[in-house]
């Protein structure tokens, strides 16, 4: 139908679960905090998997401009790229294998 709206949002969520699941391991738990829950991920990103911080730009970046009425296929498909590459380094640097 032309709709991408929902492969952003769904790429960005799951590498920020990802993230999530590799802090947890140190018994940090972004969420708790919903407020600073970005900002504290995106920090501790930048301290230990710095090479994941361009993908996770490049999916918020697609995230905001796809919206509700993404028709951008383009942007998506690069959405989609982005998790897949952040999703490599996050288990190349954690250790933690995602199926």
């Amino acid at each position: 139908m032309g709709a991408y709206s929902n492969s952003a949002d769904l790429a960005l969520k799951t590498v920020e679960q990802a993230i999530e699941a590799v802090a947890a391991r140190s018994n940090l738990h972004f969420h708790v905090r919903p407020r600073t829950a970005h900002v504290e991920r995106r920090n501790w990103v930048r301290r230990n998997l710095p090479q994941v911080l361009d993908y996770l730009s490049i999916l918020w970046d697609a995230y905001g401009r796809l919206g509700y009425g993404g028709i951008d296929g383009e942007r998506a498909r690069r959405a989609i790229e982005a998790m897949e590459s952040a999703l490599n380094e996050i288990s190349k640097g954690s250790g933690t294998e995602f199926i």
